[in-house]
């Protein structure tokens, strides 16, 4: 596979257009097409920003194979090699793990701010109730709407989140 063919692939598997890789690399969109196309070949510091930006190195990006660290046993000892297409799954594998890792912390964020607030919460509920039916339990106010919503929303994200990591650990795994 030639350099062209893999800065396409990188960049599709990465999700991102063409102006966005250009803006990332401070060239025009045309440099980038001309790249993809053949047509030119990025200089040595933007071959580096792309190995950089999309987790390879130079040489997976200009030599024609992409061969992994030389593994050693006990007997013998092989090359393996990695086609550009593990390593655009391996990349989606860590995009999956670093956003359910960014949504378990922000779930988990969220339920803390939750529980701070309550008491805030039955503040704001006595003040409509003139005063009666205030609890002095805080929790309590978990049970009153809206509560329920938003924890059982905050308990989503928090799963979507494990979910993603989940998905995204085991793919790696696989691979």
């Amino acid at each position: 596979m030639t350099l062209d063919e893999k800065i396409l692939e990188l960049r599709k598997a990465s999700g991102i257009s063409q102006e966005q890789l250009a803006e990332q690399l401070n060239v025009s969109r045309q440099s980038v097409s001309k790249w993809e196309l053949g047509n030119a070949v990025p200089d040595v510091s933007k071959i580096i920003l792309l190995s950089e930006l999309f987790s390879v190195t130079t040489d997976e990006l200009l030599k024609k194979r992409i061969n992994d660290v030389e593994s050693t046993s006990k007997d013998n000892s092989r090359k393996s090699t990695l086609t550009i297409e593990e390593i655009m799954k391996s990349n989606i594998a860590d995009k999956h793990i670093t956003m359910g890792f960014v949504s378990v912390i922000i779930g988990l964020v969220m339920l803390v701010l939750e529980f701070l607030f309550l008491p805030l919460f039955g503040r704001m509920h006595k003040e409509q109730t003139n005063g009666d039916g205030y609890f002095i339990d805080f929790i309590r106010y978990s049970k009153v709407q809206p509560m329920p919503i938003i924890f059982t929303i905050t308990f989503i994200i928090i799963i979507f989140g494990a979910l993603f990591m989940l998905k995204g650990y085991k793919y790696k795994k696989k691979s």
